[in-house]
């Protein structure tokens, strides 16, 4: 029996997590997802201050994203601590790790890696077919909608979503260390391989942030994922 629900060592024994881009993790990087329903229980006190007054969806969500962080913080041998949520509503990482969190309509993501082999990871998840054409202008270059009109029609929600994925990502990624917003049409995607994209920025110089490959893999018929990862 589990006697506090941020033993995470218990929770990992109760449910089943599944390991997402496995060919990416190793000794200093877990990458995991888990349907939403799994992963209930209560945060840690810290964490609960953080999301106490928020609606109970809200709170079921920051409780499972927090929870299934410290499972696979558990899993690297990481010790057990709190993740806050900052002003900005962005996570704070323990010093020995950094991460990224996403969830959608019934599914949860983490990354979680060691600082001392990764500045900072991003991860998104999304459901196939949200990105509507009418949200093209918004989120998408020229270049990319022209790109989209180009393919095939059973293959315009899988690739949006996916391309919506990857700035998502890209942002979650870059954000810990530039702490700056950017917008959709700020960036533009490209297709490197069949499981992987770029990404670039549409005015200014590349910076290092821009370098990495966003990896990208379909986890169920109505599901994404991308992960973005920064070396240290």
């Amino acid at each position: 029996m589990c006697l506090n629900a941020q033993d995470s060592r218990c929770y990992h024994r109760a449910m089943t997590i599944h390991p997402l881009l496995p060919d990416l993790t190793g000794p200093d990087l877990a990458i995991s997802w888990a349907p939403l329903e799994a992963l209930s229980g209560d945060p840690h006190p810290d964490e609960w201050e953080d999301i106490a007054s928020a609606a109970s969806n809200r709170q079921k969500e920051f409780a499972a994203g927090r929870l299934l962080a410290h499972v696979l913080s558990d899993q690297l041998g990481l010790p057990p601590a709190p993740l806050r949520r900052a002003d900005d509503r962005s996570p704070v990482w323990p010093a020995d790790r950094t991460g990224s969190l996403s969830h959608c309509d019934t599914i949860c993501a983490a990354a979680v890696g060691k600082r001392s082999a990764f500045q900072s990871v991003g991860v998104d998840i999304e459901t196939i077919g949200r990105v509507e054409q009418k949200l093209w202008p918004t989120l998408f270059t020229e270049k990319e909608a022209g790109y989209f009109s180009s393919l095939a029609p059973d293959t315009v929600a899988l690739e949006t979503t996916l391309f919506f994925s990857a700035k998502e990502s890209f942002y979650k990624c870059q954000y810990p260390l530039t702490k700056e917003w950017v917008g959709f049409q700020d960036v533009a995607i490209t297709r490197t391989d069949q499981h992987a994209l770029a990404i670039a920025p549409t005015r200014g110089a590349a910076q290092a942030w821009h370098a990495a490959p966003i990896h990208t893999v379909k986890i169920s018929a109505s599901h994404v994922a991308t992960v973005m990862l920064l070396h240290a």
